[in-house]
């Protein structure tokens, strides 16, 4: 018992609380498995990955201040000119950020700029991206708080 308390206050110290809270399940499966330890190496650090993406997933949800959840797949498209959903699929993949480029949604409310531009952002949290969602956001708004404002 005194080495499995010396390996939690290791994982303290690393920091590594995705392994620590799952220390015990993986022991007991590896003892049951008869998993290597080369395996097993990789299954705690297969869960430290894990645990650190899902939460830079969370956090990065806060962080990004959606009013509310809008995925892709609600989405209608049938009352939408403009872009259809093949287009807006091939968006998902979020080149569009990695190549500076802007994605502007105009139209009269009610057709769903709203849903697209949180769909579009959601997906953009989810690879890893640092989003902040506001709405009817005035262009000069979001580049004076962007620190850029010089460069209008």
């Amino acid at each position: 018992m005194k080495a499995y308390e010396e390996t939690l206050g290791f994982l303290s110290t690393l920091n590594l609380k995705g392994i620590a809270g799952s220390l015990d399940e993986m022991i007991h499966d590896a003892e049951i498995s008869k998993t290597s330890y080369i395996t097993f190496l990789n299954t705690l650090f297969a869960t430290e990955i894990s645990y650190r993406v899902k939460r830079r997933v969370e956090r990065n949800m806060v962080g990004a201040h959606f009013p509310i959840i809008k995925r892709m797949s609600d989405f209608e498209f049938g009352r939408l000119k403009g872009i259809g959903k093949s287009e807006a699929v091939n968006l998902l993949d979020c080149s569009w950020i990695d190549n500076k480029e802007n994605l502007l949604f105009f139209g009269p409310p009610g057709i769903g700029k709203t849903h697209l531009a949180i769909a579009f952002g959601l997906a953009a949290v989810e690879k890893g991206y640092n989003v902040c969602f506001q709405e009817n956001c005035q262009p000069h708004k979001a580049f004076e708080n962007s620190g850029d404002s010089e460069k209008i």
